[in-house]
C-alpha cells in the first residue's frame, strides 16, 4: 500500500506544470475579397463542386480517386502512426517493473517485485503527451488536404485532357477543311484558274496539320496515364470510358465564394500549420519542464511462496539536473526560436491561401471574358473562309491566299477558344480548392489547455514551477 501511495504521490506531484500559455492565433484580414466574383448562386451543393460540371464522366473519376488515392491513402496511414505515438507519449511515468523467483532450501522460495519510476515535477510528459496529440488532429487533418491537393491535381489533368481532346478535332476539322481547299485549287489549276505556287502552299498546309496531329494524340495519352495514377492505378486500368464526349468541361454555376476569414476554417493547410504551432508550443513547455527536477521512486516486495511476512522497502529522491542546465537552457531556447517560426509558417499560411484566392478570381472573370471573345472571333472567322472560297470560286475579289490565311485564321481562333474554356475550367477548379471546398470536414477539437500568442512571443521569464 505504500509503494501505491507513493506512485500517486508522483503523480500528483507531477501536475504541477510550467511552461507558455497558448491561444488561438488571430491575423487581421479584410472583410471580403478585392475581386468580385463574376458568378451566381450554384444549385448544386459547395462541398461537391466537381458536380458543377455537369460531368459524369467527371463525377466517377472523383470518387474513384477518393477511394483509391495513394496519397490520401498514406495520409490515412500517417493518422495511424499519430495515434500511436499519442498513445506512447500519454504515458505519465517513466521505469520498468520486474519480478523475481528464487528457490533456497534454508529460507524457502521466495518471489520478489520490483518498481523504479520518475516524475518530473514540472509537467514533462504533460507536455510532450499534448504536443503528440496535436500533431495526431494535424494528421486528421492531413487527410482533407490531401483530398484538396488530389482534387487541384485530377481536375488539372482531366480538364487538360479534355483540351486537348478538343484541339485534337479541331485539327481533324482544320485538316479536311485544308483538303477541300487543295481539291478546289487542283480543279481550278486544270482549267488555268490557278498556279502551281497555290497548290504547294495548299499541300504545305495540309501537311503542316498533319504534322501536328502526332503530338496532340502524344499529349492526350499522357494525360490519361495521369489519371490512371492519380486513381492508384495501373496505365489502362481507369475502368471509365475518357472518350471525346464533344465538349470540354464548363461549369454551370459557382457557390458563394464567402469571405476571407473563412479560410482560417476551410483550408486543411492553415489548420494544419496552426495545430503545428500549437505542438511547438507545447514542444517548449516540454523544454521548460525538463531544467526542473524530478521525483524518482523504487520500491521492493518479497513475499514467501509458502508462509512468512512480506517485506517490502521503499525509496524515493529528488534528480536535480544541474550540470546538464546550459545544455537544457539552450534546448529551451532552440524550442522557444521553433515556435515562434511554426507561428511565422502559420501567418505565411493565410497570406498566401488569400493570395491565392485573389488571384483565381482576378483569372476566372479574365477567362471568361476571354471566352466570350474568342466564340465571336470563331464565328466571324469562319464566315470570312466560307465568303473567300464562295469568292474564289466565282471568281470574284479574292485570291488563293486569302483562302490559306483565312484557313489559318479559324485554325487560330478555335485553339485560342480551346485554350481560353480550358482556362476558365481551370480557373474555376483552383478557386473551389483555393477556397479549402471539395472535402469533408475534419472536426478537430478545440486544445484543452489555455495558452496565449503573446507569451511565445516575447522574453519567458518564468523560473519556478507553479503549484500544484
Amino acid at each position: 500500500m505504500r509503494l501505491k501511495r507513493m506512485i500517486f504521490a508522483g503523480l500528483f506531484l507531477s501536475a504541477c506544470t510550467i511552461g507558455p500559455e497558448y491561444t488561438y492565433p488571430e491575423i487581421n484580414l479584410p472583410d471580403r475579397y478585392s475581386v468580385l466574383a463574376p458568378v451566381t448562386k450554384a444549385s448544386t451543393s459547395d462541398l461537391h463542386w466537381w458536380r458543377d460540371f455537369n460531368d459524369p464522366v467527371l463525377n466517377e473519376l472523383v470518387a474513384q480517386a477518393m477511394q483509391s488515392n495513394i496519397g490520401v491513402a498514406e495520409a490515412r496511414e500517417r493518422v495511424r502512426e499519430a495515434e500511436a505515438v499519442a498513445r506512447q507519449e500519454g504515458v505519465v511515468p517513466t521505469g520498468n517493473g520486474t519480478i523475481t523467483a528464487r528457490g533456497n532450501s534454508n529460507t524457502g522460495d521466495t518471489v520478489s517485485g520490483e518498481v523504479t519510476a520518475s516524475f518530473n515535477l514540472a509537467g514533462r510528459t504533460g507536455w510532450t503527451s499534448r504536443a503528440a496529440r496535436q500533431r495526431l488532429e494535424a494528421a486528421r487533418l492531413g487527410v482533407g488536404e490531401a483530398t484538396r491537393l488530389l482534387l487541384a491535381e485530377l481536375g488539372a489533368a482531366y480538364i487538360e485532357m479534355r483540351f486537348l481532346q478538343r484541339s485534337l478535332e479541331t485539327r481533324s476539322q482544320d485538316l479536311a477543311s485544308r483538303q477541300r481547299t487543295l481539291r478546289d485549287l487542283r480543279t481550278q489549276f486544270d482549267v488555268a484558274a490557278a498556279t502551281q505556287l497555290d497548290i504547294l502552299r495548299a499541300q504545305a498546309l495540309v501537311m503542316e496539320t498533319q504534322a501536328e496531329i502526332p503530338r496532340i494524340s502524344a499529349n492526350i495519352m499522357q494525360q490519361r496515364n495521369r489519371i490512371s495514377t492519380l486513381l492508384g492505378v495501373p496505365v489502362g486500368s481507369v475502368g471509365t470510358d475518357l472518350g471525346y464526349r464533344g465538349s470540354q468541361p464548363h461549369p454551370i454555376g459557382t457557390g458563394d465564394i464567402g469571405v476571407p476569414a473563412n479560410l482560417l476554417r476551410a483550408r486543411p493547410d492553415i489548420r494544419i500549420a496552426e495545430r503545428q504551432y500549437a505542438a511547438a508550443v507545447s514542444d517548449l513547455g516540454a523544454a521548460q519542464a525538463a531544467r526542473y527536477p524530478s521525483l524518482d521512486l523504487s520500491g521492493l516486495v518479497t513475499a514467501p511462496l509458502s508462509s512468512g511476512s512480506w517485506n517490502e522497502s521503499l525509496v524515493a529522491g529528488l534528480t536535480m539536473p544541474i550540470l546538464s542546465q546550459p545544455a537544457l537552457a539552450a534546448a529551451a531556447d532552440a524550442a522557444e526560436s521553433r515556435s515562434r517560426q511554426a507561428y511565422m509558417g502559420w501567418r505565411e499560411a493565410v497570406l498566401e491561401a488569400v493570395e491565392q484566392v485573389e488571384n483565381e478570381l482576378s483569372a476566372l472573370r479574365a477567362a471568361k471574358q476571354s471566352v466570350a471573345a474568342s466564340r465571336k472571333l470563331v464565328s466571324l472567322n469562319e464566315r470570312a473562309l466560307m465568303l473567300s472560297r464562295e469568292l474564289v470560286i466565282q471568281g470574284g475579289d479574292a485570291t488563293v491566299l486569302d483562302v490559306i490565311d483565312r484557313e489559318r485564321s479559324v485554325s487560330a481562333a478555335r485553339a485560342t477558344l480551346a485554350r481560353n474554356m480550358r482556362d476558365l475550367a481551370l480557373s474555376y477548379v483552383n478557386l473551389r480548392v483555393s477556397l479549402g471546398i471539395g472535402h469533408e470536414e475534419v472536426t478537430v477539437a478545440p486544445e484543452s489547455v489555455t495558452m496565449s500568442e503573446s507569451t511565445i512571443l516575447s522574453d519567458i521569464s518564468r523560473s519556478t514551477p507553479d503549484a500544484p
